[in-house]
């Protein structure tokens, strides 16, 4: 079968699959509030090359990956831009694909969007409250991660130290400065949806881990993402699956950032470079190889230097023919424009 580094336990395990020839991923999607950078284009090719090999081995995959279009930076970039929630979303989310398109990615079998999933956020939310283990606030209801056993298992850090390292609150109504947000109460001017803790909407982490059971159901085999979203975002994904007594997934798989002078690149830092601006001046395969000739969990920085030595190394398959293979018929090339070649939509 495949081994694959586990986050959950630190070493590299076989992947074992809940039903026999079928595989189920689920990986974190964006945030469409700005342009994607060129981290978000390196998640998406490290797990289009693993979905790829499944397919190649004859597996049956199922491959799912949301996009977020409610949270505070879509909020904001909407307040601050003069727009509407749904048109700035909209907008972000066709780059997103474009991008993806040119780069030779396959697209999701299963795109779900955290504002088609609310109600059914609430149900789960109201269930956490019922068991005893979130608590309503005058701002909100918090998860309370010391009800939750094995919290810190993805970070590999026991409970007091991660509350040790947490910084110091200002709503006194939290039990500590771990419990995370599941529902935040409405503010004047923004989005609301009804709950029986008043109107609001759900917070970032509740959105995955509902998506994740309904589309793939419990235990399903791999959940990925970028390496920055171990601690907290997929920590508090698997702890509100823990407290519901659900089965969550059972192989965890993070790939490592991209870097600009030795620093993360990160929208919130300002040091990004966007990914359809990089598509529009160069062949999408040299970025392709770039990232491909990387290890998948270590550091990679991209520079005018490695950037040239990949264009130089991508000319000669652009003239053999197409990037990548299809799903369809495992091991084959498949001819056609676009997959790849920096001729997607919009190039």
């Amino acid at each position: 079968m495949l081994r694959l580094h586990d986050t959950a336990t630190g070493e590299v395990s076989e992947l074992e699959l809940r039903i026999p020839g079928q595989v189920s991923m689920y990986v974190c999607g964006l945030t469409v509030y700005d342009a994607p950078h060129l981290g978000h284009g390196r998640m998406a090719l490290v797990f289009d090359v693993l979905r790829r090999y499944l397919l190649f081995r004859g597996l049956d995959v199922t491959y799912v990956s949301n996009i977020t279009d409610i949270d505070d930076k879509v909020i904001e970039r909407a307040a601050e831009r003069g727009v509407g929630m749904g048109e700035l979303t909209t907008r972000y989310e066709e780059v997103w694909w474009e991008a993806v398109d040119a780069l030779g990615v396959l697209r999701p079998d299963e795109v779900p969007h955290a504002t088609a999933y609310v109600g059914r956020m609430v149900a789960v939310i109201g269930e956490l409250v019922s068991r005893g283990v979130a608590y309503e606030t005058s701002d909100g209801v918090y998860l309370s991660v010391a009800a939750v056993p094995g919290y810190g298992l993805l970070a590999h850090q026991p409970l007091e130290s991660l509350r040790s390292g947490a910084r110091v609150e200002t709503l006194e109504e939290k039990r500590s400065p771990l419990d995370f947000v599941l529902w935040k109460k409405a503010k004047p001017g923004e989005p609301t949806w009804e709950s029986p803790w008043g109107p609001g909407r759900p917070g970032w982490h509740t959105e995955c881990v509902v998506m994740s059971l309904d589309l793939l159901g419990d235990g399903f085999d791999l959940h990925g993402g970028g390496l920055d979203l171990i601690f907290p975002h997929h920590e508090n994904e698997r702890a509100q699956a823990v407290a519901l007594g659900r089965d969550f997934a059972h192989h965890w798989v993070h790939n490592g950032w991209v870097t600009m002078d030795g620093e993360k690149m990160s929208k919130s830092l300002g040091n990004f470079t966007s990914l359809d601006d990089l598509l529009a001046r160069s062949d999408a395969r040299a970025y392709r190889l770039l990232v491909l000739r990387s290890h998948y969990r270590s550091p990679i920085e991209v520079t005018p230097e490695n950037g040239g030595r990949c264009r130089g190394r991508a000319q000669p398959a652009r003239r053999a023919g197409p990037a990548v293979p299809s799903p369809r018929s495992p091991g084959r090339w498949t001819g056609g424009r676009g997959a790849g070649s920096g001729d997607g939509p919009g190039r």
